[in-house]
């Protein structure tokens, strides 16, 4: 089912997010110093230099490769990894994140095309969704192993998760450097010119312009919430050894979300996906605010996180069976820095709120975001295009 060049591409992807920090990166920060604020700050450093580079990243994709950007985009990362894992202050895990930031800009988006090209050039195009479900499944379930590692990692020694992830980071390089590009059609048109038909194409097209907004937004507040999770459970009283088991449960039924996103687009047309997606995100928030039972919550957790398994394979799919070759990695683009611009903004508004309410109050004001989001969205829709 698997070529070598999605083998190699399927590890390097492995090997530059490993996860083991995934369910302590925000105690670090706790544990140095930073205030809830101030981790706010960090994160949107993150989303704000996704945001910026996304397009020029899914433009250079399009024209120069999308290999060259993955590379380009590992050789960031790593050294954010390389930073973060250092960092003693508030600016330097702002500088290592941000940094982390720009370099998942180069790569997302070019990864999925590369994937989907890879396919195209196979014949095997209309198993993107099926085989992009297996490979985010496989991704999900290293990161099981990772976090509840990582967890445990922490409380032996708190800087050794994030050297982990460094030592992998590295070894993404090479294995990049070992995939063979997938040639697509050569883009003759001018920069300026790409850009426009890109963003009309996103944003004017019927049947597509409304998914792929709300798609963005709905996952910008996914985004968002994460960050708050770990300082909740620690208001639960939940012993800190334990998040990183938490995030591999997470993980865990997040895999089955990707390895079943093809059967279930079956049974729900993307956009009632969409909807049932943003409805069950405002009532599992709503709930948080409520709630101090940590097994419910917990409960609450998986459910949604079944349904964000669903996310990457569905809307990637949906986009790449709509673009043609030469504006992929730009529509794959547009899409991610529509989301972290607008993950970025909410996030420094709800660090705000942080450092003056509690995260009962947090978690009840981006509840109210995704419901608005969802009003709007269902006012609109008449008739989408599956």
């Amino acid at each position: 089912m698997f070529t070598k060049n999605l083998k190699l591409l399927g590890l390097a992807m492995v090997a530059e997010d490993a996860s083991f920090s995934i369910g302590v990166f925000v105690l670090l920060m706790l544990g140095v110093g930073l205030t809830l604020t101030q981790i706010a700050t960090v994160v949107a450093g993150f989303l704000i230099c996704s945001a910026v580079f996304q397009i020029p990243a899914g433009i250079f994709a399009d024209r120069y490769g999308n290999k060259t950007s993955i590379l380009i985009g590992a050789v960031i990362m790593t050294a954010g990894f390389g930073v973060f894992a250092f960092a003693n202050s508030f600016l330097a895990f702002l500088f290592g994140y941000s940094l982390m930031g720009a370099g998942q800009a180069m790569k997302q988006g070019a990864d999925v095309a590369f994937i989907y090209n890879e396919l195209k050039r196979c014949g095997r195009q209309t198993s993107f969704k099926k085989i992009y479900g297996k490979l985010e499944f496989y991704l999900n379930l290293f990161w099981v192993l990772a976090s509840i590692s990582g967890g445990f990692l922490y409380v032996w020694s708190p800087r050794l998760p994030f050297l982990l992830e460094f030592g992998f980071s590295i070894l993404s390089i090479p294995l990049i450097i070992a995939l063979t590009e997938v040639s697509i059609p050569k883009v003759s048109k001018s920069v300026v010119k790409h850009i426009k038909e890109s963003m009309v194409y996103s944003f004017k097209t019927p049947g597509f312009s409304k998914i792929f907004v709300f798609s963005a937004l709905i996952g910008s507040l996914a985004v968002v919430t994460f960050q708050y999770l770990q300082p909740f459970y620690i208001e639960l009283g939940i012993k800190e050894q334990y998040f990183g088991a938490i995030a591999a449960a997470t993980f865990l039924f997040r895999a089955f979300g990707a390895l079943y996103s093809d059967q279930v687009g079956k049974w729900f047309s993307i956009d009632k996906y969409l909807v049932l997606h943003s409805l069950v995100f405002t009532l599992f928030l709503l709930f948080f605010g409520m709630s101090q039972n940590w097994v419910l919550i917990l409960g609450f957790v998986a459910i949604f996180y079944f349904l964000r398994g669903l996310y990457n394979p569905t809307i990637t799919d949906f986009i790449n069976n709509r673009v043609e070759d030469t504006k992929r990695s730009t529509l794959l683009s547009v899409n991610s820095q529509f989301l972290t611009v607008f993950s970025s903004l909410i996030m420094l508004v709800t660090g705000l709120v942080a450092s003056q309410f509690s995260l009962q109050v947090v978690f009840f004001v981006v509840a109210c975001l995704s419901n608005v989001f969802l009003i709007l969205y269902v006012l609109s829709l008449r008739k989408v295009e599956a």
